[in-house]
């Protein structure tokens, strides 16, 4: 076959959000994640007979069979503003704030910044997301208060049409997290995310054609039927609620078993899980290998972190395969993967005369995570080719320029580490630079002396 589908995300992004799904239907029942999804035309139409923000509470909890007995709705003055407390607001968006208004749990109130009538489509969007927080909340779940998993819940219980009309992320702030997970606290879904998990709704209810999906915006429509043909197709997806298996707290013996399922997003997962008491036997060794050598760059990318995490705890882990196989990364055609099985190898212990002189090469790229492995791995060294400290000291003088602080603090503990003194060779580097001296000098002086004495390397 020429043309294999695709999801509308990566697999780092799809796998992040089938495992939240997941914890959310373990967590408040697999039944709640099958429930029809309810219309847009619906709600309106329930709010336009009364306009009674309660009615519209009783009618979310009747849909998911929850008690919202006690729920309190108050409207905040006129000129406040969602503060990004509770569980309707918050998360980090380069765009609105948030819904309009906020879930406490501590009184099950819900507080409304403006007037349903101001707005319908944010204010009834923000009713139903304070009563799935509330039933999350009321259910125990870890994440009710963060506005990814929310949303999550709000789609996967069929209640999302309200919310997939409104952008509440215009842009996710750039951070550079090779597994793509580890962003905290992550912000409220973006499009693409909202097209997915759509998507994996209408897949999850056996719905090959989601009347529904019509009234999706049109961004969002075209991404969540390309995800939706591509679970049809190979349903590669770890979440699997007519399964209605709970899988988060089976044993490392399964998680090793499940890192060899066809599904990428099943795979990433169990990697993740992933852990050992000692020594890796032989067929699970030959597995991270294996994962390590990838055609996949998330499943790539994680086992990286596997192997990390497990060598932390058990540093037999991290012997000479593993290192040979890491140091093989550092060449890698993605460029995460070569940041990212650098940092590993430094804190292994792992580099070798040719992984140092990749470091160094790195200094000079463009893309921040690479130059921030070089450095770190530079840094890791007792000495260094003295080929190394000029090209330190180019990309001193750049990300000077650039006042970013946080390779300039990077670049002066090498500098403290690897020179004799660092102090007169930065002198002698701005002499012709008087504006950045004092800020070069002042950043050496704040980082911490080496832990102990090293030298350059010939």
């Amino acid at each position: 076959m020429f043309f294999q589908p695709k999801a509308n995300l990566s697999d780092s992004a799809k796998s992040r959000i089938e495992f939240c799904l997941q914890q959310i239907a373990e967590c408040i029942g697999f039944e709640r994640l099958l429930l029809p999804v309810v219309s847009r035309k619906a709600i309106f139409d329930l709010y336009e007979v009364e306009r009674d923000p309660q009615q519209v509470i009783a009618f979310v909890g009747k849909h998911l069979e929850h008690d919202v007995n006690g729920i309190q709705v108050r409207n905040a003055l006129p000129q406040a503003q969602s503060a990004g407390g509770g569980c309707c607001g918050g998360g980090s968006c380069d765009g609105p704030s948030g819904l309009a208004g906020r879930y406490e749990p501590s009184d099950r109130s819900i507080t409304l910044d403006q007037t349903i009538d101001s707005d319908p489509a944010m204010g009834l969007a923000t009713l139903i997301n304070a009563v799935v927080c509330d039933l999350l909340s009321q259910n125990s779940f870890a994440g009710a208060q963060l506005p990814e998993q929310v949303d999550l819940a709000v789609v996967g219980t069929g209640l999302g049409m309200i919310r997939n009309g409104i952008s509440l992320v215009a842009k996710h702030p750039v951070h550079w997290d090779s597994t793509q997970w580890d962003v905290f606290p992550r912000p409220f879904l973006d499009g693409q995310s909202l097209a997915y998990a759509n998507a994996i709704a209408a897949w999850a209810r056996d719905d090959q054609a989601p009347k529904w999906s019509s009234d999706l915006p049109s961004d969002l429509k075209r991404p969540m039927r390309k995800s939706l043909k591509f679970l049809l197709k190979t349903n590669d997806s770890f979440f699997q609620p007519r399964a209605k298996q709970f899988l988060l707290t089976q044993s490392q013996s399964e998680w090793w078993k499940l890192a060899t399922d066809s599904s990428a997003s099943s795979q990433v997962i169990a990697i993740r899980h992933l852990n050992s008491d000692g020594k890796l036997d032989d067929q699970q060794e030959s597995l991270l290998i294996d994962k390590l050598g990838s055609a996949n760059v998330a499943i790539t990318l994680n086992a990286i972190s596997a192997i990390e995490r497990m060598a932390s705890q058990q540093p037999a882990i991290g012997n000479e395969s593993m290192v040979r196989e890491l140091r093989s990364l550092t060449d890698h055609r993605d460029d995460e993967v070569c940041a990212k099985s650098m940092c590993v190898l430094a804190k292994l212990g792992g580099l070798d005369e040719a992984t140092v002189e990749t470091a160094a090469t790195m200094l000079d790229a463009h893309q921040k995570h690479l130059t921030f492995a070089g450095l770190y791995a530079l840094c890791m060294q007792d000495s260094v080719p003295e080929e190394v400290v000029p090209a330190l000291d180019r990309c001193f003088v750049r990300v000077l320029r650039a006042c970013d602080y946080e390779l300039i603090d990077l670049i002066a503990t090498a500098y403290r580490r690897l020179l004799d003194d660092p102090q007169s060779h930065m002198e002698e580097l701005f002499q012709n630079s008087p504006e950045h001296l004092p800020i070069a000098l002042e950043t050496l002086q704040k980082v911490s002396e080496p832990r102990m004495p090293l030298r350059r390397g010939a």
